[in-house]
């Protein structure tokens, strides 16, 4: 199991990013906000998981409490760059999943209400 950083955010840090190995998957948890000013740590975090080119990435962001549009850019990109990498999404908080409805951006993801659901699938 690799890991960085820690898996909620404390004190001054408002972002926080885990890599773990479960269940044939990859998993990358990101929580705090997601917006312009830590995308550039999730995109490299997540290009360096794509390199190894795991079967399945999951991208769970149940603790993600801001998706920001450069977040929503970034989830894309992450889509398109995968390759033969099977990519499933988590979320299931209103501030996460309601951007993502609203522009339509839901659509073009796999995505699961819990991390359970994604491993599973």
């Amino acid at each position: 199991m690799r890991s960085s950083g820690s898996p909620e955010p404390g004190p001054g840090a408002p972002f926080a990013v885990t890599v773990q190995e479960r269940e044939a998957a990859v998993v990358v948890q990101a929580a705090g906000e997601l917006d312009s000013s830590t995308v550039p740590r999730l995109r490299a975090i997540v290009r360096a998981v794509l390199t190894a080119a795991p079967g399945v990435l999951v991208l769970d962001l149940s603790g993600v409490t801001f998706l920001g549009t450069a977040g929503m850019h970034l989830l894309l990109e992450i889509q398109d760059r995968a390759g033969d990498t099977e990519v499933r999404f988590v979320a299931h908080a209103r501030g996460t999943v309601k951007p993502l409805r609203i522009t339509r951006i839901i659509d073009a993801l796999d995505l699961y209400p819990t991390l359970a659901q994604a491993l599973r699938a």
